[in-house]
């Protein structure tokens, strides 16, 4: 399979905030607390790399350039792979893997049962990304991902519950995530450039290639 100058790029940007993460671990200045440093670096990664794929989608809509689909997928992908490290950094890290801590924190606390909940989603998600599987579900395929509406009503709770006080943090990341679903409004959806821009189609063709 091909590789596109605009996959390269996504992976690569997609990628930055781990390699950054294992440099300042190696060098031993991440923080006082390693591990808390990890948990909210993984973890709002995985927020902004969704919400970026959710602007995709009307992004495409609007300027009719299908590099938007492959950047939708790749950080679509990655968001899935920083909420696992974020779950395995709380689970194996914080907790020793023992489920007699880990499964007794989760019962008390509601926003680790929303955020599990969105993992297992988001999993789902990446799973059935893989090509032959898309094909294989045939209709289903945009059924299920349409699920991702949901999961990521549900990382809003999650981020809200978790903040402990800091309501500017949540309430921005709130209204990035609703502007990106007023796109979804039928009426908003019809709206696309009557004719595509001369350096969208070049930027396009160059960057899909």
């Amino acid at each position: 399979m091909k590789i596109t100058r605009i996959q390269i790029i996504t992976n690569t940007i997609s990628a930055l905030p781990a390699a950054a993460l294992i440099l300042r671990l190696t060098q031993g200045n991440l923080s006082a607390n390693p591990i808390q440093a990890m948990t909210i670096l993984t973890g709002r990664t995985a927020v902004y790399l969704l919400l970026i794929s959710l602007f995709c989608t009307p992004l495409f809509n609007i300027l009719n350039m299908s590099m938007f689909i492959q950047i939708r997928k790749t950080t679509g992908l990655f968001a899935f792979y920083y909420s696992l490290f974020h779950f395995l950094i709380f689970s194996v890290l914080d907790y020793q893997l023992n489920f007699a801590w880990i499964l007794p924190e989760i019962k008390q606390k509601p926003f680790l049962q929303i955020g599990f909940g969105a993992l297992i989603l988001l999993g789902a998600l990446a799973i059935t990304s893989i090509q032959s599987i898309k094909k294989s579900l045939g209709k289903w395929w945009a059924r299920i991902h349409r699920l991702v509406y949901v999961l990521a009503s549900l990382i809003m709770i999650h981020i809200s519950l978790a903040s402990k006080g800091d309501i500017i943090d949540p309430i921005i990341l709130i209204s990035v995530f609703l502007f990106a679903m007023v796109w979804r409004i039928p009426l908003l959806q019809n709206i696309h450039l009557q004719r595509q821009p001369k350096w969208a189609r070049d930027l396009n063709t160059f960057l899909s290639q």
